[in-house]
């Protein structure tokens, strides 16, 4: 229903003029705003309730503005958002200091510690529990001081008119006018509210009030906006105040009274909404009563509803539904993707579920930079890989002292911030690979934790590759090294909020990670939060707390701060958007993503403690007052708009049907030809065959390796395809850390401790004085002495690392005595250890199809290598099994397929100088238990399980090597056809497809 601009007169008292939310409201609007300039000949100030509109009321001005106008107001009005109009409020600077959310936060700390009772009520589950409840608290002090700080009012007034007093004693009288506010309105409320929470609330309000608080600044602004017109009445600008949304009852009456104070000196006109021709369900048309209920609707009313509907409907409202998330997801963007053909280029996407949302927008990301998608939902800064990185480091350094587990620093060391060169002051070209390095030596040893048990990790795999000719990794020390001393600097600090944010500075120029997330657009943003925690001279930079306490505080302010996207060029632009800031916006279409039952109306939570008769009580925001805003909103929406798109998931997690909005349901009853759409995906029509057995036959353009690895040998033997897998076409899975300690890590250091026992006892041997020449005992006493040293010397740095393994230590010293006895035995029998951890070969001449002699080296590392004293040509080769004897002897029962003793054996005799045993050939092969049955009877114990029939079994070695090559070579079909047993744990399943023949 259209109303004319008012005639604006002399009266002491604000216009009133509303504005229809419909398809014109924005040029109704400008036109009012020109008006009013024209009559007033000034330019007007606009100041909007809510910020959504503001772009589109500037550009609404510069549209409609009239011809020939004065050149004094020709310019655009002044148009600004409530909160930026506050913040401009004259002399602000005299004003008490703002509190940013950080020193608020950590004023509920200290006050946490100076009142013992509030510390007995404030419980958490953990810091960032803590955090956040500190921010509830906050919130719902807040909303006390909304009730509390109007009555101040005219005391507020009189002190901004008041030039005479400087910033401190102005400062100093503000805090007594609200401790004397406070303690007035405490004895009314507490009478009020009993309960034992409200009571905790009332106590926190009483201690952490102050004269920054935001909501005393804005009454400050206020006053100091009033106090510059009642000075300067002649040169009073005419104010337009435009409510887009209905405000708290409080926030009315303050606004009212300053409409009203400020139209003593200057013409004011307050423009509102008027929904009859708008509102689609009565609550949108009556609003609500005194008492905060809804106010019922009468028959001419609802007529006139039902006349809003049937002239608004159009062929424009859609209503899709999805059966699941992700096909919601889809109808969303297939939605938008058909406004986009149509030639729509100012898109809405109204994030009622914000999954969905989130989803509809990571779908429409393929098109590229053609689409600019302005998130206005609120996307935050802790979602983005910058932050993501910043938390690896935190993550890093709230590890125990023993040091961080490989996940937690791999994850630091691959975030893309990290800049290695500039860490380790190397050149670029030197550091390249080095993480990848590392997370193969980590995971290949399954060193899971332990700044000791990588640096174990990485000797040991130094000492290989010095051992085989190769370069060591000595930067990895270094860097290694380098995390360690950071991490104990964190972990010794005496932490206070300054020393802490000085320490993370600090370590982000070290690392080069500040360089790095300057040079990002999320990053910089970063940066300018973690600002926030210089706190300068102020009062809270010396606030001492615990580290992980201080860790959750900076991840805390990390997640509520927002994500800004760098605007840019495009052909079509979708804005994501709350249902809220849709008002007084125009959209070529709109898609509405989430217009079910449980979600649309959606309701804030309210703050802590409070209920919604509190609310009311506080004139705050009610459930009631939201229900009808969001009805107004949606209506304005479908009204406006084109193009709406309503879609919905019809079914929940769990299978139950989901309704539509009861909203939807209501307007379908009046519109009973309005159907509901089932989005359906596309399908596409495709014929497949059954798999059949995998074969392959290697192409002639693929190299065939020319050496081969014991476990390469029995992969080939266990299944031809699994080798084509691994060592042909070189695929591997990714490997991962297992869940607990890892057997293969224990087996790992037992070799070391073995090896080096050994080593000392040819030592002590030579020895002419030692006491192992004293008898088998001595000798005994001797043995069992050192190779328990040796074993808490190697297992020392795990253990300190990770105490589990203690338990691994323990159970290897109890197999110490009898593994003593079983040496002993076997050195009775003539048998001295030689040498450990031999790598031994021998090459494989062969022809290939095309006539070409072929060299294959056959290669691998042997445990222990023994000599015979009794037999100077005799030799054994030893090989150290971290299992059970059982197993042994079902590896036994399949010796050809697994020859790795054989593969060593015939190394030797092919070329026994390489193994250092000139002269000598294996006689003897043996696996040898390092976890024997200690349960049994002592000479029931089995220590060593013997190759049988050694030379019968080299030979059917030796030619049954030579087969398998020649086939190889050949090219000959390799198919899959392993066992069940190899093929559960088998990483070439995924390619073989075996289960889907």
């Amino acid at each position: 229903m259209f109303q004319p601009f008012p005639t604006l007169s002399h009266q002491e008292r604000p216009h009133a003029w509303a504005v229809t939310p419909n398809a014109g409201a924005l040029k109704e609007l400008a036109k009012g705003i020109w008006n009013c300039a024209v009559q007033t000949n000034q330019r007007p100030l606009v100041v909007l309730s809510t910020a959504g509109p503001l772009m589109g009321v500037r550009a609404a001005l510069e549209k409609y503005r009239p011809n020939n106008l004065p050149s004094h107001i020709a310019f655009l009005p002044q148009v600004m958002s409530f909160n930026d109009w506050l913040e401009a409020a004259p002399g602000a600077w005299k004003f008490p200091k703002k509190q940013t959310d950080l020193e608020r936060w950590l004023s509920v700390y200290i006050n946490l510690r100076k009142h013992k009772t509030l510390q007995s009520w404030f419980k958490a589950e953990s810091e960032a529990g803590a955090w956040g409840l500190a921010q509830a608290v906050i919130d719902a002090c807040d909303a006390l001081s909304e009730a509390v700080v109007p009555l101040m009012q005219s005391e507020i007034n009189t002190l901004v008119q008041n030039q005479t007093l400087d910033a401190e004693l102005w400062v100093k009288k503000v805090e007594t006018l609200l401790d004397q506010a406070i303690a007035k309105a405490y004895v009314g409320l507490s009478r009020k509210v009993v309960d034992q929470e409200s009571t905790v609330l009332l106590a926190f309000w009483r201690y952490l009030s102050s004269p920054g608080d935001p909501v005393i600044r804005k009454h400050f602004a206020l006053a100091a906006h009033l106090q510059v017109a009642s000075a300067n009445q002649s040169l009073a600008r005419p104010l337009i105040w435009v409510e887009t949304a209905d405000p708290k009852p409080i926030d009315q009456e303050a606004i009212s009274q300053y409409l009203f104070e400020y139209s003593q000196f200057a013409p004011v006109v307050s423009i509102g909404m008027d929904w009859h021709s708008v509102a689609l369900w009565s609550e949108a048309l009556t609003g609500q009563d005194l008492e905060g209920q809804l106010k019922p609707v009468d028959d001419e009313q609802q007529m006139l509803i039902d006349r809003n509907i049937q002239a608004s409907f159009h062929n424009g409202w859609k209503l899709l539904a999805a059966r699941r998330f992700e096909e919601l997801a889809w109808a969303a963007a297939k939605s938008i993707e058909s406004h986009l053909i149509a030639g729509k280029t100012n898109i809405a996407l109204v994030a009622q579920d914000r999954l969905a949302a989130r989803r509809a927008r990571a779908l429409l990301s393929r098109f590229g930079p053609s689409l600019r998608i302005r998130d206005e939902t609120g996307w935050k800064l802790s979602t983005t890989r910058a932050a993501a990185s910043l938390n690896s480091w935190l993550e890093l350094i709230r590890s125990p002292k023993e040091g961080p587990s490989a996940s937690a620093l791999l994850e630091f060391l691959q975030n893309p911030f990290f800049d290695i060169a500039h860490t380790l002051q190397r050149p670029a070209e030197a550091c390249v690979s080095l993480i990848a390095q590392l997370e193969d030596i980590l995971i290949a040893s399954q060193a899971k934790s332990g700044w000791e048990t990588f640096r174990m990790a990485i000797e040991r795999a130094n000492a290989y590759s010095s051992s085989r000719g190769s370069v060591p990794h000595e930067s990895l020390l270094g860097l290694l090294t380098f995390l360690q001393r950071h991490h104990v600097q964190w972990l010794e600090l005496k932490l206070d909020c300054e020393n802490a944010y000085a320490l993370l500075n600090a370590n982000l120029q070290e690392m080069g990670m500040a360089q790095q997330l300057e040079k990002d657009s999320a990053g910089k943003q970063l940066l300018e939060v973690l600002k926030t925690f210089d706190l300068g001279t102020g009062t809270y930079r010396q606030v001492a707390m615990r580290l992980p306490e201080w860790l959750s505080l900076l991840k805390t302010i990390i997640e509520e701060a927002s994500y800004q996207e760098v605007g840019q060029q495009a052909e079509a632009t979708l804005s994501i958007l709350p249902l809220s800031s849709t008002r007084l916006r125009e959209f070529d279409a709109v898609v509405l993503v989430g217009c079910d039952e449980q979600q649309l109306p959606a309701f804030s939570e309210p703050p802590l403690f409070f209920s919604d008769t509190l609310n009311r009580l506080l004139k705050a925001s009610t459930v009631t007052a939201q229900y009808i805003q969001q009805a107004r909103d949606l209506s304005q929406l479908l009204i406006s708009c084109p193009q709406v798109d309503l879609l919905w998931q019809s079914k929940s997690k769990s299978g139950e049907p989901l309704r539509p909005s009861a909203w939807i349901s209501r307007l379908r009853t009046q519109l009973p030809d309005w159907p509901i759409l089932e989005a359906r995906s596309d399908t596409h029509v495709g014929h497949s065959a059954p798999l059949l057995e995998s074969v392959v036959t290697v192409n002639s353009d693929i190299a065939l390796p020319i050496s081969m690895s014991p476990s390469a040998y029995k992969a080939l033997r266990d299944c031809p395809y699994r080798y084509y897998v691994r060592s042909i076409l070189g695929l591997r899975k990714a490997k991962e850390f297992e869940e607990g300690f890892d057997a293969s890590l224990a087996g790992q250091v037992l070799h070391t401790l073995l090896k080096n026992f050994f080593q000392a006892l040819k030592t002590e041997e030579k020895k002419s004085l030692s006491s192992i020449h004293q008898g088998e005992d001595a000798r005994r006493d001797w043995m069992q002495e050192h190779l328990t040293k040796h074993s808490e010397k190697e297992f020392e740095r795990l253990i300190k690392d990770d105490a589990r393994v203690t338990g691994t230590l323990r159970d290897w010293q109890k197999q110490i005595p009898n593994f003593v006895d079983w040496q002993l035995k076997r050195e009775a029998d003539g048998w001295q250890y030689h040498d450990a951890e031999l790598p031994v070969g021998f090459m494989v001449t062969m022809t290939d199809p095309d006539g070409v002699q072929r060299e294959i080296g056959i290669a691998g590392r042997a445990d222990r290598f023994d000599v015979n004293a009794n037999n100077p040509t005799a030799a054994a080769v030893i090989d150290y099994k971290n299992q059970g004897i059982t197993k042994i002897k079902k590896r036994a029962e399949r010796l050809l397929d697994d020859p790795q003793l054989l593969i060593y054996a015939r190394a030797v005799n092919e070329n026994a100088i390489a193994a250092h045993l000139p002269g000598r050939t294996i006689e003897q092969a043996e696996w040898v238990s390092l976890k024997a049955d200690l349960k049994k009877a002592e000479d029931k114990i089995v220590r060593a399980y013997s190759v049988e029939q050694m030379p019968e079994m080299m030979e059917q070695f030796s030619d049954q090597l030579n087969e398998d090559l020649e086939v190889l070579w050949a090219r000959k079909p390799m198919k899959a056809f392993a066992p069940d047993s190899v093929c559960q744990y088998c990483e070439a399943r995924g390619i073989c497809r075996k289960g889907m023949w």
